[in-house]
Parts: C-alpha cells; structure tokens; sequence
C-alpha cells in the first residue's frame, strides 16, 4: 500500500501520468512530422535547449525543497531564491545565444523565461506534492504534455509559425502550472518546525547547485558541439530521444517519487530494489558501460534517418539515470547526507570537464558525448550513491 495517500488516487495518477507519457511522445511526433530533420527543425531544438538547460538548476530548487520539507520557509529566502533564478535564466540565455545560432532573438527571451518559470515550479511543487491533494496537484504536474499536444494540433500558416507557438507552449506550460498550484488549497504541515533562514536555506540548494552547475555544463557543451559539427538534423534526433527519456522519467518515475516523499520525510523506506536499482551487481553495470561505448564508437550516424547512435546511447543509459535518480531523491528526503552530495556534485563537474575535453577532439565520434552523461555518470553514481557512509553531517541544521 502506497504511504500517505489512498491506493485509488495512486491509480489514476499512473493512468493520468500514461496519458501524459502518450501525449509527450505524441508532441516529438507533431513536429517531426510538420518540420522533418534538417535546419527548421535544429532551430526549434535549439531554443528549446535553451529552456531545458536552464530548467537543469529546478533540481538543485527540488532537491533543496525536499531537504527543508521539516522547515517553514519565509519571505526572505523566498525573494533570495527569486533572485537566483533570475540570474542563473539570464547568464544561461546569454551564453546560448553567444553561440550566434541564427533564431530570433525573441525566441531565445521567450524561452529563457520559460526555463525560470520552470526553476520556481521545481522549488514550489515538493511542498504542494507533500500539502496535497495529491492527485490534484499530481494532475497539475503532468498537465504540460496535454497543453502542448494540443497546442500543436491546431492549424498554423507556415512552419515558421508552428516552430513559434512551440517556444511559447513552453513559456505558457509552467506559468499555468504555478497559477493552478496556487489556487489547489493543501493541508498545514502542523509538525513543521520554525522559519528556515536565508543562510540555512541556501545551504543544501548551493550543494545541489554545484550537481546542477555540472549538469548544464555538460548539455550547454554536448548541444554546442553537435550543432557545430553534427550533419543537419543530428541536434534534432538527440533532443527527441532525450525528451522522449525525459518524458517518461517525468511522469513515471517522479509519479513514483512524488508518492513516497510524504513516507520517506517521516523515516519509512519502501522503495523496491527493482526501482532503485539496487539489484544490479557490479558486473552488469559495466556489461551496460561497455556495449554503450561501443555503440557509441562503430555506428556511424547517417543523415537523413532515424538511425541514430546517441539516441541508441541514451536507451541504454535510461534505467541506470531513472534508477539513480529515485535513490538519490530518497536519501535526500530521508537522510540528507552530505557526504554523497559532495561525491555527486565532484561526479557532475567531472563529467562535464570530460565532455568539454573529449569535444575537442575532432576524432572522437560525437555520440561519445552522451555516452559519457548518460551511461558511465550514471553507473559511477549508483556506485557513489550505495557507498557506505563516513560524513554523517545534514545539510540541514536542526531548527
């Protein structure tokens, strides 16, 4: 039985989070079917880059969210993340469009801003999730994939004007989100301690921060190269694939985190092994690295198709980052280890020196690129994550 709310409710979450999985994927095909793989398409993918990669620092937000969930949070810490967001969405759309990759500039504003409306939705949904109701919020966490299909189902004049109501669906999509979570109406945490202050608060997000710093590095780096040195649609056919993994992480495996956080923030551990992944062996895990780097390295990329080895390289990878992310969540939410988030922030600003490294070298294919975020990183986070424990600090100060 599912800690914390009814079976029933966590029923028609996984059906709405199947629909919205189905809706998702449904979004890829619209635009491959309006726009194809060639330079349309690379632009789209472009400026949506823009609002995943800074939609990447939502994880330090939702992480530190989950560590403070015992804690009130007040104005000041609230304005001072406010003022976070801004900064990491700016500096983000600047360096995008630094790269000089010939979209409008108003294409690349309108999706900075999409990725800051994300940020603040990261930090405020754990609380709505442990608040409820859950499936109402539940519903409104998923509810993007439903407003962009259909926004990419009516009729527009031209491509041009297909790929711009795309940028801004993704502007719209978590705006609406916010205004819907404030008017969901969820329970007082009655054992929630004091006020958290603006130094205790900033804590746990600026550990998470240098993960999250990693993290963009890395997808800035990889989109960066491929777009520079990949034939016309290779961007393209790696954005799909990642947000077809993403999609289903989204509303799979957060659906399965989101109904745990109420359980684990009171010391209940019931997450299966085959969820976190602690049934692998060691053996596995590198039988896993070692056929991505191969495919990685002999299948050629051939324009033109849906044959594409970094797509392959994410499939691989996808259980290993799915796994890695529930137990990482889970110690966050229940131990708040400071020891395994300093390993796993050394892990991602590494991870990110070897991408920009390795895309320097002209030899190397670029599917190694992803290889090295979403097949090796993962494995040696599951490795970091399971070690055993010597820094048994919180990040969280007690109130």
């Amino acid at each position: 039985m599912t800690v914390g709310i009814r079976p029933t409710a966590y029923q028609a979450a996984v059906v709405l989070s199947g629909i919205a999985a189905v809706l998702g994927l449904g979004q890829l095909l619209l635009i491959l079917r309006r726009l194809g793989l060639g330079a349309e398409n690379d632009a789209l993918q472009f400026a949506i880059s823009i609002v995943y990669t800074v939609a990447l620092f939502g994880e330090p937000l939702r992480l530190g969210s989950l560590n403070l969930l015992g804690r009130r949070i007040g104005g000041a810490l609230t304005a001072t993340l406010g003022l976070v967001v801004a900064v990491v969405a700016v500096v983000t759309t600047v360096l995008y469009a630094g790269t000089d990759p010939g979209i409008s500039s108003e294409w690349i504003v309108v999706a900075g801003a999409g990725g800051a409306a994300n940020l603040i939705l990261q930090w405020v949904l754990p609380r709505s999730l442990r608040a409820g109701p859950f499936l109402a919020v539940h519903a409104v966490s998923v509810m993007p994939s439903a407003l962009i299909f259909v926004g990419l189902l009516l009729p527009a004049s031209s491509d041009a004007a297909f790929a711009e109501r795309a940028v801004y669906l993704f502007l719209i999509a978590p705006v609406l989100q916010l205004l819907l979570l404030a008017v969901i109406k969820g329970a007082r945490d009655a054992h929630a301690a004091g006020v958290v202050s603006v130094a205790d608060g900033l804590r746990p997000v600026s550990w998470h921060a240098a993960s999250a710093a990693g993290s963009m590095a890395t997808q800035f780096l990889i989109r960066s190269a491929v777009i520079a040195g990949g034939p016309a649609g290779a961007l393209t056919m790696f954005v799909l694939a990642l947000k077809a993994t993403e999609t289903l992480r989204a509303v799979f495996v957060d659906t399965y985190i989101a109904s745990k956080i109420r359980g684990w923030s009171e010391g209940r551990r019931q997450t299966s092994a085959v969820v976190d992944g602690r049934w692998l062996s060691g053996g596995m895990i590198i039988a896993v690295v070692v056929v991505g780097l191969v495919v990685a390295l002999a299948w050629p990329w051939a324009p033109g198709t849906y044959a594409d080895p970094s797509a392959a390289v994410l499939l691989l990878g996808l259980y290993l980052v799915l796994a890695l992310r529930v137990r990482y969540q889970e110690r966050n939410v229940a131990a708040q280890p400071l020891g395994v988030v300093r390993r796993i922030a050394g892990l991602e600003l590494g991870t990110a020196a070897a991408v920009g490294l390795v895309a320097a070298l002209p030899v190397v294919p670029l599917a190694v690129l992803p290889w090295l975020a979403y097949v090796l990183k993962a494995a040696i986070g599951l490795r970091l994550v399971a070690a055993r424990e010597t820094d048994v600090r919180s990040l969280v100060p007690e109130a």
